[in-house]
C-alpha cells in the first residue's frame, strides 16, 4: 500500500478506497442466478443449511473402499475416486449451493461500490467460494454418468472424449438448473439435459464432417499435386485436438474452463485474460493464474506419461 501511494501520490486510504471500488464492481458484474426456496427466507434454518450432509463421515471413509474397473482408461481413473451421493446428501448440496448463492444474492444488493465496506467484500467472496465448491463436488460426483451415457452414444460420433466434453458442459448447466425442491433424483434430470444435447451435437458433428471431407476430396481430385502435404497437415491437426480434448477430459470442470476460455477453444478469439476469466468465475485474476498452471501441470505429467508431445 505504501508503495502504491507513493507511486501516484495518493494517500493509503485512498488507495483502498479505490481497491475496494473495483472490487466491488466486479463482483456485482457476476451473473448469480439461483433457484429460491421459502425456507431460505427462515433464519431458524440457516444453521442446518449450511452444516455438512447427512452421514459426511461414513462418505469419506467409503473413499477406502472405492475401485477403479479394470477396463477405465487412465485419464478417466480419477472419476472412480469420487463415491456417489445418495438422495438425501444430494438434497442437501443442492439447497446448500443455493442458499450460498441467496445469501450472496442479498449482500450484493446493499452494496455501492463508491461507499463499500471491505469486510462487505470479505463476506461476498467467501459466499461465492463456498458455492464454488459446492458446485464443484456436485459436478465431480456425477462426473461418471457423464461417461455411462458418453459410452452409450460412441458408437454414433467418431470421438469418444470430445463426446465426454460436450457432456460435462452439459452437466455444468445442469448443476445450475436442477430445482432439488421437486423431489426428484439430479441424475434423472441430468441424464435428459445430457442426451438432449448429444441429439443435438451428434447430428451436427456429422453433417460438419460430411461436408468437410466431400469438400476435401474435391480439392484433392482438382489438385493432385497438392494432396500429400494437405493431407499431412489436416491428419496433424486432427490429432492436436483429439489430444487436447483427452487431455481436458482429465481436468476438474472449473480447471477445464479455465483452459478453454484461456486458449479461445470454444470461439475464434485468440482466447481471454486472467482478469476476465476471474470475473466470469467469480474468483481473482491470482486464483485463476494458480488454477491455469495446475490444470496445465496435470496435461503435461499425463501427456509425458503417455510418451507423447503436448500439443
Amino acid at each position: 500500500m505504501e508503495l502504491l501511494a507513493k507511486r501516484y501520490g495518493r494517500t493509503r486510504t485512498s488507495i483502498y478506497r479505490v481497491i475496494n471500488e473495483r472490487r466491488a464492481e466486479r463482483l456485482l458484474a457476476q451473473s448469480l442466478d439461483y433457484i429460491a426456496n421459502p425456507s431460505f427466507e427462515d433464519p431458524m434454518q440457516e444453521t442446518a443449511i449450511l452444516a455438512p450432509m447427512p452421514d459426511f463421515e461414513a462418505y469419506e471413509e467409503s473413499r477406502k473402499s472405492l475401485r477403479v474397473p479394470k477396463d477405465a482408461p487412465p485419464e478417466l481413473a480419477p472419476l472412480y475416486e469420487v463415491p456417489l451421493l445418495n438422495k438425501e446428501q444430494e438434497q442437501h448440496l443442492f439447497r446448500k449451493l443455493n442458499f450460498l448463492k441467496h445469501k450472496a444474492t442479498q449482500l450484493r444488493q446493499r452494496i455501492e461500490p463508491a461507499r463499500v465496506r471491505t469486510q462487505d467484500l470479505d463476506e461476498l467472496d467467501l459466499l461465492l467460494s463456498e458455492a464454488s465448491k459446492v458446485k464443484e463436488q456436485l459436478v465431480n460426483c456425477n462426473m461418471r454418468l457423464v461417461v455411462s451415457i458418453a459410452k452409450r452414444h460412441a458408437a454414433q460420433s467418431d470421438n469418444f472424449f470430445d463426446l465426454l466434453s460436450d457432456g460435462n458442459v452439459s452437466l455444468l448447466r445442469a448443476v445450475e438448473k436442477f430445482d432439488y425442491s421437486r423431489g426428484n433424483k439430479f441424475s434423472t434430470y441430468a441424464s435428459w439435459a445430457i442426451m438432449k444435447n448429444f441429439a443435438r451435437s451428434i447430428p451436427e458433428e456429422k453433417h460438419r464432417r460430411e461436408r468437410y471431407v466431400t469438400g476435401r476430396e474435391e480439392l484433392f481430385e482438382s489438385a493432385p499435386d497438392n494432396r500429400s502435404d494437405e493431407s499431412e497437415c489436416l491428419a496433424s491437426a486432427e490429432q492436436a485436438s483429439h489430444k487436447v480434448m483427452r487431455l481436458l477430459s482429465t481436468l476438474d470442470p472449473r480447471e477445464r474452463e479455465i483452459i478453454r476460455m484461456r486458449a479461445g477453444l470454444d470461439s475464434n478469439a485468440e482466447g481471454m485474460t486472467l482478469e476476465k476469466i476471474g470475473e466470469k468465475l467469480g474468483i481473482t485474476k491470482e486464483r485463476v493464474r494458480q488454477l491455469n498452471v495446475r490444470a496445465m501441470k496435470k496435461m503435461r505429467v499425463l501427456a509425458e506419461a503417455n510418451k507423447e508431445e503436448m500439443p
